[in-house]
């Protein structure tokens, strides 16, 4: 009996250190897996603090981000919260209440559809479309997407995604400089005097019919010539001595003498303009050229 009761301790004592091994194994696993939990939350909280920061970042900015089905028919699955800017919520559009083809301009339409089945044809990775939408309010603004293409594993296009800007300002600055140039282009034109528009390093990049008038030249002759090309041996020696002079004048006007192209000398008098891009720096040259042989005459003969 005592022998029974020994074998029996020796067996409780066993199983006692076996139990504690395990403890001790479950011990180190729990802290193991606490740790991991531990590093899982901490990743956790900076995922969600970047995503909170991406989403005040996004909303403060001008672009639309947004992502759509690929395929025949394109479904918006996803548009940044700041499409706000523009009167809509996000969930207007994902929610199906509006679909992003009706604020896009009724003239536009047609031609971003086209261009759209263009470059699914085409295969294209990445393009940039420009297009005019209609706000909440009905105000029209001209806006820039820049879409590239999302593929998964095997190849096959899932997803177009990216980003769109309002560049409404850029386009109406572009505009009104568009009708400056023309109504500046249509002033040169209709000029008496001859017109000449250089490059910094006086090769003539554009002139008026006037000029072309008065040396007997194609427009087609003149382009890529400089003045010195142009100018009679007194003249282009004048050039040549006084140009660094003449060029530091932001307003020059001088006097010399042209050879047309039927070998006639052609008095002139050069009003010469340097010009300036918006931070000063110099772009060019330009000159009215007044022809002054019938003035010239009349003195010889007065």
């Amino acid at each position: 009996k005592i022998r029974r009761l020994a074998d029996r301790a020796k067996k409780l004592n066993q199983n006692l250190k076996n139990l504690r091994s395990d403890y001790r194994a479950l011990e180190a696993r729990c802290d193991e897996q606490a740790r991991t939990l531990r590093q899982e939350c901490t990743l956790r909280d900076q995922t969600e603090e970047a995503l909170r920061l991406a989403e005040v970042i996004i909303a403060q900015s001008p672009a639309v981000l947004f992502r759509r089905l690929a395929g025949k028919k394109p479904t918006l699955v996803y548009v940044s919260s700041n499409i706000s800017q523009f009167g809509y919520s996000a969930g207007d559009f994902l929610r199906g209440k509006i679909r992003f083809s009706k604020i896009v301009h009724p003239d536009d339409r047609d031609r971003l559809i086209e261009e759209i089945k263009h470059f699914a044809e085409a295969d294209v990775e990445e393009y940039t479309q420009s297009y005019r939408i209609l706000t909440r309010s009905g105000e029209v603004r001209w806006v820039e997407d820049r879409t590239s293409v999302v593929r998964d594993a095997d190849g096959r296009k899932i997803y177009n995604q990216g980003i769109m800007v309002d560049v409404t300002p850029r386009r109406l600055a572009e505009e009104k400089l568009r009708k400056s140039e023309e109504k500046f282009r249509r002033i040169v034109e209709t000029a008496g005097e001859g017109f000449a528009l250089m490059d910094d390093h006086l090769r003539i990049v554009e002139v008026n019919d006037s000029y072309c008038r008065m040396l007997g030249y194609r427009r087609e002759d003149i382009l890529g010539k400089t003045t010195l090309d142009l100018a009679t041996d007194e003249f282009r020696q004048f050039i040549a001595g006084s140009r660094d002079r003449l060029l530091a004048l932001d307003y020059r006007k001088f006097e010399g003498t042209l050879i047309a192209k039927d070998g006639r000398r052609v008095p002139v008098l050069i009003h010469g303009n340097t010009l300036r891009d918006d931070d000063g720096e110099k772009i060019g040259n330009a000159a009215f050229v007044v022809d002054l042989t019938d003035q010239k005459k009349a003195l010889e003969l007065a």
